[in-house]
């Protein structure tokens, strides 16, 4: 049976292109009434209509609470936030300067956290609400040249867990998602050798063939669905079997 999620208010950040579209466009082909975080809205509005999308630089705290309180405002509430927005720069720790590192934490961590410190308060007053956060597999793996990227990772499992705590005696679910390699725009204009990065995966992944945005968007359906009612505190690893627990 496909996954419900009709009339579900869902806001996703980093919506522009990649997974956060791939979610986007599912969760719309669900029955879901969405709300696509953007960096740019004027160039995304024509690619996933009728989403509704709001400007949402999660850098910007003045422009998380905006759009939190413009999706409030347009549908009357909010019932799940995605925090997809983040950003994987390749860098050898020994060449990282500071700046580096603070550049992913200030988007990947602190935009996360932000994200979520906005909605907590209408979740409350609703007596509901779903948090989906981004992991990645690259926090177990321990992928060369992404320390300050895997870092972000590990403390948004703490995210998920500490606020799952503190949240569920006023309805609220918090789970995230651990993704493995996802051929994503992004990827590809990182210029990395597709033939050698499959003969990659075909080695380490216990089923062939590569993620994609469309092929993720069903685990994120299912943890904004009513069907993970009992589920919260987890982190569940979408990877074609490549690490294991």
């Amino acid at each position: 049976m496909a996954i419900d999620l009709t009339d579900k208010v869902c806001l996703i950040t980093g919506a522009d292109e990649g997974i956060g579209f791939g979610i986007t466009r599912g969760f719309l082909k669900r029955g879901a009434k969405v709300a696509a975080g953007l960096l740019n809205p004027d160039k995304f509005a024509a690619r996933a209509a009728p989403a509704l999308t709001v400007a949402m630089d999660v850098t910007k705290p003045e422009q998380i609470e905006a759009a939190v309180a413009q999706v409030v405002a347009h549908f009357g509430r909010i019932d799940v936030l995605i925090n997809n927005a983040g950003i994987y720069p390749r860098c050898p720790a020994d060449e990282m300067t500071y700046a580096d590192f603070e550049k992913v934490r200030e988007i990947n961590l602190d935009g996360t956290w932000r994200c979520c410190l906005a909605v907590i308060p209408h979740f409350k007053k609703q007596g509901s609400g779903i948090i989906i956060n981004t992991g990645s597999i690259t926090l177990r793996a321990g992928l060369a040249n992404l320390s300050h990227y895997e870092s972000t990772k590990g403390a948004i499992v703490g995210i998920t867990r500490g606020l799952a705590r503190d949240l569920g005696k006023f309805g609220v679910r918090v789970n995230c998602l651990h993704l493995g390699a996802i051929q994503t725009e992004g990827e590809l204009r990182l210029g990395s050798d597709q033939d050698a990065l499959i003969k990659t995966l075909e080695a380490r992944q216990c089923l062939s063939g590569r993620l994609t945005p469309d092929t993720i968007e069903p685990s994120f359906a299912f943890f904004a669905s009513n069907e993970s009612g009992d589920i919260t505190g987890q982190c569940l690893t979408v990877d074609r079997g490549w690490v294991h627990e």
